[in-house]
């Protein structure tokens, strides 16, 4: 016989699962197996899992969890909410700039600040 012919062989011998009560030793289950249902058995399990994960995946809130397969919405409210942060931070910058030359006034420094007189050129006299 063949190798191949010989695993076939090894695959559709029957085994016989018995559970025996241990103090009674009376017969609790009994079922007649081969190995090659035992592989089809776990095969059909890890089929019907495997199933059963993608359908939570493609149909419930948990797809949002898979990278790149979020919704079109999600990514323009996180441009908006990016765009946002942009201008608060324009915002806060334009105030810290003006806080900076009331801070110059107030310390009477005033030739350090830039005024508009000062960019203007000089007229002669």
């Amino acid at each position: 016989m063949s190798k191949g012919r010989k695993i076939i062989a090894k695959l559709r011998n029957k085994y016989r699962l018995v559970l025996i009560n241990d103090s009674s030793f009376a017969e609790a289950f009994s079922i007649r197996l081969t190995p090659m249902n035992v592989v089809m058995l776990f095969s059909t399990f890890f089929i019907l899992f495997t199933l059963i994960i993608f359908l939570l995946i493609a149909y419930t809130p948990m797809r949002q969890l898979v990278p790149g397969y979020g919704k079109s919405t999600d990514n323009t409210a996180w441009m908006e909410m990016n765009q946002k942060v942009e201008d608060l931070q324009r915002q806060i910058n334009d105030h810290s700039l003006k806080e900076d030359a009331i801070q110059k006034i107030l310390s009477e420094n005033e030739e350090n600040l830039d005024t508009v007189s000062a960019k203007k050129p000089q007229q002669a006299k």
